[in-house]
């Protein structure tokens, strides 16, 4: 049954809407009083028109049963459509508000139709035709239904339409509240299964410090593949010092796990190399403690020569490794030394020394360098001359005082001297040249015989030539 007010689709029989609460005839239409204010003014109530109220009048309650106007709004209760106002057995007592279908002839025409049965709820009973007064109720609003006169006033009733937002929530709230319960345990299930591992991978476990093959075991028995890479370290060798990825870590099976591996450190072999080579052997094998000492060598000067421990020993980072590298013969200053000295140095420098003279104002038998010169680095055992000064001076005085001594005569100008004595010490006057006071007498042959003429002091001036021979007198 269609509502004409709110096309809501009832039940067959229906006497309200379902949905918006107006009354039915079961012809569809709504029931109720034609709203003419102007014309029922003085009606009990000015928006209905009681006159077409029908009065129903029933025999025994409001109505004789011989009144003549049964048939004429009087409810006949003769035959076999009379009422009985007996009591009514329990277990014949018809269970009303079941919407059990039972038989009804709304046309009065003999033909019977099953509809719903509504009997139970509270109704008005209204003319067919009966046009309501138009709702002005919003939703949750309620209508008052007009009274039937001549009957005792029921009860109001509030009939309330369900409120839109109310009606779409009812069922949804259910639908949502189901899907939360759904979803939080497909989570929880998820959750359980994955903490047990039977999806997602396996958890990656901490095998750093164990040796070589026990992890590799456990990392093998869970499904992952292993590599390893050796790292010098002081940890005992094959000890896992680091994983990739890192413990903990969710991984698929057949996953790759690095493991570093401690290797010992060993001295490395640097004899024959620089000692920057060097350096950088021991810096790459992790040593950090090396101590450089030179020796003397002819090797080239920074060639590493020996290594304490000795290459391919093991070693701790901090262990103290000595390293010789080789340090060139240098010739050493003997300047201002005596001549003994300065040969004494020479030996001790590695090299064979020998001593040349050289006329310099230096005082006479001191050294005044070396041939090759002080700070040479030339290879060990070489010979070095030693260069010792020699005064001139000396040398053409003492050759003068000979001279002097032991040629007797001397020729001045021309003219021979007897040199009768040396009277003064001979001074050095610079470019080879002496000076002597001697006493002298001239001397001449007259007729075969020697005449000498009278003693006289003189001064006599000598020139050398650098071969130690006289140049002149005078």
């Amino acid at each position: 049954m269609i509502c004409p007010k709110c096309s809501f689709e009832n039940i067959p029989g229906a006497k309200f809407c379902s949905e918006c609460g107006s009354p039915l005839t079961d012809s569809g239409k709504i029931a109720g009083l034609s709203v003419e204010p102007e014309k029922h003014a003085d009606s009990p109530r000015g928006d209905l028109d009681t006159s077409k109220i029908p009065d129903i009048r029933i025999p025994g309650v409001n109505a004789d049963e011989t009144d003549a106007s049964v048939g004429q709004g009087v409810l006949d209760q003769s035959g076999e459509d009379g009422f009985d106002f007996d009591p009514i057995d329990d277990e014949e007592e018809p269970e009303y508000g079941d919407w059990g279908p039972y038989a009804y002839d709304p046309d009065s025409d003999g033909t019977t139709k099953r509809i719903q049965d509504t009997r139970g709820i509270d109704e008005f009973l209204v003319e067919p035709g009966y046009t309501p007064p138009a709702p002005a109720w919003k939703t949750g609003d309620t209508m008052e239904m007009p009274k039937v006169e001549g009957g005792a006033t029921p009860q109001k009733k509030e009939f309330k339409a369900p409120g839109a937002e109310k009606k779409r929530g009812g069922k949804g709230r259910f639908v949502i509240i189901g899907l939360i319960v759904v979803l939080v345990a497909c989570a929880a299930a998820a959750g359980i299964t994955y903490s047990m591992e039977l999806w997602g991978g396996k958890t990656v476990p901490n095998v750093e410090g164990m040796q070589k093959q026990q992890a590799i075991d456990e990392l093998e028995a869970l499904g992952f593949t292993v590599r390893t890479t050796e790292v010098k370290s002081d940890d005992a060798a094959d000890t896992v010092l680091l994983m990739d990825p890192n413990a903990g870590s969710r991984m698929e099976e057949g996953t790759e796990i690095v493991l570093h591996l401690a290797v010992n450190r060993a001295v490395p072999s640097v004899v024959g190399m620089t000692q920057e080579e060097a350096a950088g052997a021991f810096e790459a094998e992790g040593l950090e403690n090396i101590e450089y000492v030179t020796e003397k060598s002819n090797e080239a000067e920074g060639t590493v020569l020996s290594v304490d421990p000795e290459a391919g020993a093991k070693a701790l980072s901090n262990q103290k490794i000595t390293v010789t590298v080789a340090e060139a013969y240098i010739v050493p200053d003997v300047a201002g030394m005596s001549e003994s000295e300065a040969l004494a140095a020479l030996a001790d420098a590695g090299y064979s020394g020998y001593s040349t003279y050289v006329y310099a104002e230096n005082p006479e038998g001191t050294a005044i360098g070396t041939d090759p010169e002080a700070g040479s680095k030339i290879a060990s055992g070489t010979d070095v001359g030693v260069m010792i000064a020699k005064s001139r001076a000396n040398e053409v005085i003492a050759l003068t005082n000979d001279y002097l001594g032991s040629a007797g005569t001397v020729t001045i100008g021309g003219t021979t001297y007897e040199i009768v004595s040396v009277d003064g010490s001979t001074t050095y006057k610079g470019d080879n040249t002496t000076e002597t006071s001697v006493t002298v007498r001239a001397m001449t042959t007259l007729d075969g015989e020697t005449v000498y003429g009278s003693s006289k002091q003189r001064t006599i001036t000598i020139v050398w030539s650098s071969e130690n021979t006289v140049e002149s007198v005078s």
